[in-house]
């Protein structure tokens, strides 16, 4: 129960980040953004993995990710708590927007309640792992991923590697989008692939544990 109560108190933090700073507003830019480009030809499933999976790593940026959150989480271990507390409520305060996100952008372009579920899973591993990352690189580290998963997250990785005279750049582009938390991976949830499921789920708790990694080391 203590540790349920941590994670709540980490979680709570979400609401304040939502209507007193700009997440929300960028939230719903990105919504409307995504909901726009459907009507120019992109694929409404891809459009829904992006609302995830881009929801997820901005509501990290906004809440996990610059000097003053790292010192609040500094901050927060003087508290009765524990790093792997604290990085799961970090986690479960960005699942929540980023989920009413794939929400709204999927009513808006035709709910399919497959599309609803592998989005929502994307943005729970994508989301974990951008935890991972933001606590010990910071902003540019969470930017950086913001444009590799926008730009080439969506990419199957036989589609860099049937390019002629791969090189070593390309091989290990390839490998990440093979092992990482990557969009067309998480595409086959919709159809029921348990597989590609189980990789997000990975995906979800090994950036968690990792963040609590991280965290611990604030100490």
């Amino acid at each position: 129960m203590r540790f349920l109560r941590c994670v709540h108190a980490e979680f709570l933090l979400v609401a304040p980040r939502l209507t007193r700073t700009r997440l929300g507003v960028a939230l719903l830019t990105l919504g409307i953004a995504l909901v726009w480009l459907t009507t120019r030809g992109l694929d409404p499933l891809t459009a829904a993995l992006l609302a995830g999976a881009l929801g997820a790593i901005t509501v990290v940026a906004a809440s996990a990710s610059s000097e003053r959150d790292h010192a609040a989480l500094t901050t927060a271990l003087t508290h009765p708590t524990t790093p792997l507390a604290v990085a799961t409520g970090r986690w479960l305060a960005m699942i929540v927007p980023a989920t009413a996100l794939v929400i709204g952008c999927t009513v808006a372009i035709g709910w399919r309640t497959g599309t609803v579920l592998a989005s929502v899973v994307a943005a729970a591993a994508v989301g974990g792992c951008a935890l991972a990352v933001a606590v010990p690189l910071g902003t540019s580290g969470v930017l950086t991923l913001f444009i590799l998963m926008a730009v080439a997250g969506a990419i199957a990785p036989e589609h860099l590697v049937d390019l002629a005279r791969p090189g070593v750049v390309r091989w290990a582009a390839a490998s990440a989008l093979e092992l990482g938390p990557a969009l067309w991976h998480y595409r086959d949830i919709a159809t029921g692939d348990v597989g590609a499921l189980l990789h997000a789920v990975a995906w979800t708790g090994l950036g968690i544990l990792l963040a609590s990694g991280f965290v611990a080391r604030r100490r």
